[in-house]
C-alpha cells in the first residue's frame, strides 16, 4: 500500500513540477554555436546584425567564421544556396527560440537553424549578388511646391532595401521624358526601383498598394498623393496636399 501511495505521490509531484521545470529551463539563456560562412562581398548583408539580434533574445553564442572556399561540407550538408549564411546548432529547439527563427526566416536542416538569403546576398546558383537596388528619382523643376522625392529615400531603409546608387532626372530632360512615356507616368515627383527590389519581401507585401511592377521588372511608385503636393502631367496641374 505504501509503495502504491509513494508511486502516486511521485507521479503527482512530477505532474505538478514539470511545467515549472519547463519555465525554469526556458528562462535560461539558450546555448548556441554559430558558424558564419562568408565570401568576398562588400555589399552583402552583414550577418553580425543577426547574431546581435539572437544574443538579445536570451541566448549565448559561440561563433566561428569560415570562408566559402573552406565551407563546401557546410554548403552540401545544409543545402546552402546563398552567402553569407549562418548555421546555428545547440539549443535551437528551445521553445523560447522558436519565434526568433521565425522572425529571421530560418530553415531547420539536419538539426541546425540556417539563416541565409537576407538581401543583398550572393547567389551560388547564378554567381552574382542579388538585392542591390538602383533608384531613379523623377522630378519636375517647374513645381517648386511639390514634395521632395528624397522622402522615399527615408522610407526604403525601413523595408531593408539596399540602394547602390540614385539618379535624378527631370521630366523635361530626354531621359526623364523617356521614362514618362515608357511607363505611362502621370504624376511627379516619383521614384523607380530596379528589378532587384523583387527580393525584398516586406517591400513587395505593400508595393501593390502604392505602385506597379512593370513588364521589365522595374518598380514605379504611383500614389504620389500619399506623399504631398504633386504635379499631374496630363494637364500640367499642381495638386496641393490636403491641409
Amino acid at each position: 500500500m505504501f509503495v502504491i501511495l509513494y508511486g502516486i505521490n511521485i507521479a503527482l509531484s512530477e505532474r505538478i513540477l514539470s511545467p515549472y521545470r519547463t519555465v525554469i529551463e526556458n528562462a535560461k539563456p539558450a546555448n548556441l554555436q554559430a558558424t558564419l560562412i562568408t565570401n568576398d562581398c562588400s555589399t552583402c548583408f552583414n550577418m553580425d546584425n543577426v547574431i546581435a539580434f539572437i544574443k538579445s533574445q536570451n541566448a549565448t553564442i559561440t561563433q566561428k567564421n569560415i570562408s566559402y572556399a573552406n565551407a563546401q561540407n557546410y554548403i552540401t550538408t545544409y543545402n546552402i544556396k546563398s552567402l553569407p549564411a549562418l548555421v546555428i546548432t545547440g539549443d535551437v529547439n528551445r521553445t523560447s527560440m522558436s519565434m526568433v527563427w521565425h522572425a529571421l526566416g530560418a530553415s531547420y536542416v539536419k538539426g541546425a537553424e540556417v539563416v541565409s538569403g537576407i538581401p543583398p546576398y550572393y547567389s551560388l546558383d547564378i554567381q552574382d549578388v542579388i538585392g542591390v537596388v538602383q533608384v531613379i528619382k523623377l522630378t519636375d523643376s517647374s513645381c517648386q511646391t511639390c514634395y521632395d522625392a528624397d522622402l522615399h529615400m527615408q522610407i526604403l531603409p525601413g523595408y531593408g532595401v539596399y540602394v547602390s546608387n540614385t539618379t535624378t532626372y527631370d521630366v523635361s530632360s530626354a531621359n526623364g521624358n523617356l521614362l514618362v512615356q515608357k511607363y505611362n507616368i502621370t504624376r511627379v515627383p516619383t521614384i523607380l526601383l530596379s528589378p532587384d527590389a523583387a527580393v525584398y519581401t516586406g517591400l513587395n507585401q505593400v508595393w501593390g498598394q502604392v505602385g506597379t511592377i512593370e513588364s521589365d521588372g522595374w518598380y514605379v511608385f504611383r500614389t504620389t498623393q500619399m506623399m504631398g503636393t504633386y504635379k499631374l502631367l496630363t494637364n500640367n496641374t499642381i495638386i496641393n496636399a490636403p491641409a
